[in-house]
C-alpha cells in the first residue's frame, strides 16, 4: 500500500480550499489587530475566524468518508494516536508549568503538531497493512 493511496482523498481542490481558508484567517487576523480587545468588531472577527477554522477542519474530515474501509480504519487509528499524543504533550506541559517552569503558549501550534502527528501516524499504521 502506497502512502499516496492513503492521501488520495486530499486532492488539489482540497489543497486550494485549505490554502484559501488559511489566507482568509490571516486576513481576518490582520484586520482584527486594528480593533481594541473586547470590542464588538474584534469579537465578531474572532467568531468569523472560528467559523473559517471549523470549515477547514470539516473539509479535512469529510473526504475521508470517500475512502474504502481499510483506509478509513488507518486514518481512524492515526487520528486516535495523534489525539493521545497531543493530550500527553499538553497535559505534560501543564504539569511542568504547574511545577514552575515557564512554558510557551501552544495556541495554533497545537494544531500543527496534531496534523503532523496524524500524518506520521498514517505512515506508521499503514505499514501494518502492507
Amino acid at each position: 500500500m502506497e502512502p499516496k493511496d492513503l492521501l488520495r482523498c486530499f486532492d488539489s481542490r482540497y489543497i486550494l480550499q485549505t490554502l484559501f481558508s488559511a489566507l482568509v484567517l490571516v486576513a481576518l487576523a490582520l484586520v482584527g489587530r486594528q480593533f481594541h480587545d473586547g470590542s464588538p468588531a474584534r469579537i465578531t472577527i474572532g467568531v468569523a475566524e472560528t467559523l473559517v477554522f471549523a470549515t477547514m477542519i470539516v473539509g479535512t474530515l469529510v473526504p475521508i468518508r470517500n475512502l474504502d474501509e481499510l483506509h478509513q480504519r488507518i486514518h481512524l487509528i492515526a487520528i486516535a494516536a495523534a489525539f493521545g499524543l497531543v493530550g500527553i504533550v499538553v497535559t505534560g506541559m501543564a504539569f511542568i508549568a504547574k511545577a514552575g517552569v515557564r512554558v510557551p503558549p501552544l495556541g495554533l501550534w497545537l494544531w500543527v503538531f496534531m496534523v503532523i502527528t496524524w500524518g506520521v501516524s498514517v505512515l506508521v499504521v499503514s505499514r501494518r497493512y502492507r
